[in-house]
């Protein structure tokens, strides 16, 4: 009977105090969002523009040159946000420092010669310091990728022009060139077009918009999650002597109030996706689909929800708790890939984010949304649980011994 009324009593607290949580989220929320905005303009600042200006260094009147610098200039990856401009080295030294371009290629002397003999001497790449090693690396695949394709295309031309003599047949090599040339321009030029024509899945099987919107929405729930803490019960207090006369010790009192938590924060969970699922699931672009499937988010909710209760004890609900418990939180977002896909991160982060519940969760929601069978995922889920409350009742008994509230 004492279980019972203290599962109804957290209930009706959390339940009580839920307009003034979510007012706190979204306050929160408002907060990081306008200093993500000034972290971003402090970044980049005016850097931030429509067109990517680059300059072309040529040591002499190379018409061939000229032609590379017009024909790149003129395709459609290209000519909307780059322009080339012509300059000698140290005025594209002096303009790289100004930031009036963004950077600049000296192109060597001989360079159209060197490629047809396959000696294919290297363009000098010229960049400010302004750029992070992210860029930089980019450009570098990039400029890398493009070279490599160039150094096949001289192979097989070289290959047809060396079949064609040793058969004696000279006389089909301009036609061999003239085709196999025509074939690698061609397939460059499929190449480019993946960057306007095809989208690539962020993660999880979902597009860039439902990858964002499922993340935005688990890290709203989780600063949520951490507002519910200081209105939780962690430490031995004046309150659970009380309830030790009903005989509901340390690990049952622990037990309870999670379950009430779960519940109420399972049951936000799902409250709050309603509208969000029906928005994404008529927009045109989206993977989402009706399904029964979507039930599945109040389990991922509930396990969401064990987590950070499990945390709470055990940084405890004190200020400077939970400030460690946000940390730990956003450590463990970032890790996992909720504010930017974890392929983008490096590889000993997306690693350690792999062992992170935060992974699953949003693995949970793209397959609930996408009307998916959850398979694997689930049996994480539904295994996790269990340790979480394990784990919460084992802090809380270590609370309990050693005395602190």
């Amino acid at each position: 009977m004492g279980r019972w009324i203290l599962f109804r009593l957290e209930i009706k607290k959390f339940i009580r105090i839920l307009p003034v949580i979510l007012a706190e989220t979204i306050l929160s929320g408002v907060l990081f969002l306008i200093l993500g905005l000034w972290a971003s303009k402090g970044l980049y600042g005016d850097r931030t523009v429509n067109e990517i200006r680059i300059g072309i260094v040529s040591e002499e009147d190379d018409k061939m040159t000229d032609r590379i610098v017009r024909f790149i200039s003129s395709m459609d990856s290209v000519t909307d946000t780059v322009s080339f401009v012509q300059l000698s080295e140290k005025e594209a030294r002096e303009k790289i420092s100004a930031g009036e371009i963004f950077g600049a290629v000296l192109i060597p002397t001989g360079l159209m010669e060197s490629i047809l003999s396959g000696e294919n001497l290297p363009a000098v790449i010229l960049l400010d310091n302004t750029f992070s090693s992210m860029e930089t690396a980019v450009f570098s695949q990039l400029a890398d990728a493009g070279a490599k394709l160039l150094s096949t295309a001289q192979t097989g031309i070289y290959a047809a022009d060396a079949f064609c003599m040793l058969i004696g047949r000279e006389d089909l090599i301009a036609q061999s060139e003239e085709y196999l040339n025509r074939a690698y321009i061609e397939y460059a030029m499929g190449r480019t077009a993946l960057w306007k024509e095809r989208e690539v899945s962020a993660h999880f099987g979902v597009n860039i918009s439902d990858y964002y919107a499922i993340s935005l929405f688990l890290a709203f729930l989780t600063l949520t999650g951490i507002s519910f803490g200081k209105y939780m019960q962690a430490g031995c207090g004046e309150r659970e002597r009380i309830w030790k006369t009903w005989g509901i010790g340390t690990g049952q009192r622990y037990l309870i109030e999670t379950a009430a938590f779960g519940t109420v924060f399972s049951l936000l969970g799902m409250l709050l996706a309603i509208p969000f699922y029906l928005y994404f699931a008529k927009t045109a672009d989206s993977s989402f689909v009706p399904s029964l499937s979507w039930l599945w988010m109040a389990v991922v909710w509930m396990a969401a929800g064990l987590f950070m209760r499990m945390l709470v004890e055990l940084s405890g609900n004190h200020i400077g708790g939970m400030g460690i418990c946000f940390l730990l939180l956003l450590a463990f977002m970032t890790a996992s890939g909720v504010f930017i896909p974890s392929s983008f991160l490096p590889l000993w982060v997306e690693r350690a984010g792999g062992l992170l519940p935060f992974g699953r969760w949003m693995e949970g929601m793209a397959a609930a949304l996408q009307g998916k069978a959850l398979g694997r995922g689930a049996a994480w889920l539904l295994a996790d649980m269990p340790v979480y409350l394990l784990l919460g009742v084992l802090f809380a008994k270590c609370r309990e011994h050693w005395g602190i509230g």
